[in-house]
């Protein structure tokens, strides 16, 4: 219990906007994407809180389109923005998935070291300008409601790293979808908010920042008018979200299963002649299959050779590198056009070449991982 009690101390106390020390607003620059332009978010916080009473929330935003923080670190003026401006909080969103992870075809959650990385890059700068980060917990996609608890794990453990507080929008997302599921939070894409889950995700901002329930808030913005109802809702799904974090929930979570590659099984008798000739099937490389060729020669330890990726119309065709048998095992890597290196390692299994692939990058917002199953021509 004083070890639980020691880590909810240590979560960032928020919703200062109340402080009656004094009347200036509450300066928020809000870098993100198209989870946070769309609808005008940043304008939605400020339109809901300055309507209620209390302090007055300003914000303002550089977004870029599917950008993750390494993309608004260089592709944007996100940081001339920071640091020529006054703020009291700057919103750090990520990539929806924090970039692409597919396991044998099945799409996960990316692991956090992309948004961990950037988010320190970020935060060095945020304490310069005396500010506070506070890291926007996006919402899973319609089609796939588990991805929630990767994006809790990845976002509590970057917020942890840095000592820095969250926005629990994807809890308050998953409060309503659960307990109001008429109501539509999603764009027709399944990915994007529609303007009602711009509206609960204010809520969520304003709840956080401000210390104030959007309930009794202007519903009309813009073109939206939300119901009365409605607004009871995102009120309540909010307050329950904010709630739930400050009591410790996304403390301590369990690292979900982000996908591996298969373990392959040697016996260790393979020589390594016996992995020379040709070898053709099927792969599962990323997210779909592809026909796939491999042509080994061998001399001794060593090999060499070419593989051949066909997918639909399309050939491609690359030479193998640091090409090895050790152990039973065959051992590659290629290059492709985009000059990302795939490193390939194969068993023999009842004469049939059986192997796994990995895309291996500097980019940690990368990260494929598939598997082939080869017979000799």
């Amino acid at each position: 219990m004083r070890f639980a009690a020691l880590i909810l101390a240590a979560l960032p106390i928020l919703a200062q906007g109340d402080d009656p020390r004094t009347d200036a607003p509450l300066r928020v620059l809000f870098l993100g994407n198209s989870y946070t332009y769309y609808n005008s978010l940043p304008d939605m916080v400020a339109q809901i809180a300055n309507s209620l009473p209390g302090r007055r929330i300003e914000a303002r935003s550089v977004t870029r389109g599917g950008a993750t923080l390494a993309d608004l670190w260089s592709l944007t003026n996100g940081l001339e923005v920071l640091r020529s401006g006054t703020w009291d909080y700057v919103v750090l969103q990520d990539q929806s998935t924090l970039g692409t992870n597919y396991v044998d075809g099945k799409w996960h959650v990316n692991e956090p070291a992309g948004l961990m990385r950037w988010v320190r890059f970020w935060n060095a700068e945020i304490q310069r300008k005396n500010a506070k980060p506070l890291l926007y917990l996006t919402w899973a996609r319609k089609a796939h409601p588990e991805f929630q608890s990767e994006l809790n794990y990845a976002y509590a453990e970057a917020a942890r790293d840095i000592n820095a507080g969250i926005a629990p929008v994807g809890l308050a997302w998953r409060r309503v979808r659960e307990g109001s599921p008429k109501i539509e939070l999603f764009d027709a894409d399944g990915s994007h908010p529609a303007p009602l889950g711009s509206y609960l995700t204010a809520c969520v901002f304003v709840e956080i920042l401000a210390g104030r329930n959007c309930e009794g808030a202007v519903r009309n913005i813009g073109g939206l008018k939300v119901s009365s109802a409605d607004q009871h809702a995102f009120g309540e799904a909010a307050h329950y979200a904010v709630e739930q974090y400050r009591a410790g929930i996304l403390t301590n979570l369990p690292k979900p299963d982000l996908g591996a590659a298969k373990p392959l099984q040697n016996n260790g008798t393979a020589k390594a002649e016996d992995f020379q000739g040709a070898w053709k099937g099927t792969g599962m490389l990323y997210n779909e299959t592809h026909d796939l060729e491999v042509n080994i020669f061998v001399s001794g330890r060593r090999c060499r050779g070419t593989l051949t990726q066909t997918r639909g119309e399309v050939k491609l065709s690359y030479p193998l590198s640091g090409c090895a048998v050790d152990n039973g095992t065959l051992v590659f890597v290629t290059s492709d056009p985009r000059m990302l290196v795939e490193e390939y390692r194969a068993v023999l299994s009842d004469g049939k070449l059986i192997g796994t692939q990995t895309l291996r990058t500097t980019d940690p917002y990368m990260r494929m991982i598939g598997s082939f199953d080869l017979k000799r021509d």
